[in-house]
């Protein structure tokens, strides 16, 4: 039997919760503000003039508490990003000299998934969308 890598299984589980924290934080925070707002448009071109503060569309409801955590980390995208991908990496290249091969696959899905991430905020989108959350 292989042997396993704890760390790097949880270096596989904390990319995953940070980013659906961070799509769920600046998506789902981005849509909401669009129904609040009744402009389906600004969902592609999101900013304060159309939306207003990104903060004034939270709900009144428990769910703000799986919001804010995420907001928070889709303020910081470019350093989680860094993070998520520089330990993917390190995990990835133990997890292969232990022969994980199952969770070396895992891993290069899930640091590729962070590396799509952070590049996509690189994009106008990505830039005007974190934009307007900081705001």
């Amino acid at each position: 039997m292989r042997e396993r890598s704890l760390g790097a299984r949880l270096i596989l589980w904390a990319q995953w919760f940070l980013l659906v924290a961070c799509l769920v934080g600046s998506l789902g925070v981005l849509v909401m503000a669009a129904v609040r707002a009744g402009d389906p448009a600004a969902l592609v071109d999101p900013g304060l003039e159309r939306l207003g503060d990104p903060k004034d569309s939270l709900p009144d409801s428990p769910l703000v508490l799986l919001l804010v955590p995420g907001m928070f980390v889709g303020y910081f995208v470019f350093a989680s990003g860094f993070v998520a991908v520089l330990f993917g990496l390190g995990a990835l290249m133990h997890t292969w000299n232990l022969g994980d091969r199952a969770t070396a696959r895992r891993l290069i899905f899930s640091t590729g998934a962070w590396v799509l991430l952070t590049a996509a905020a690189l994009t106008p989108f990505g830039d005007q969308l974190h934009r307007w959350l900081l705001d």
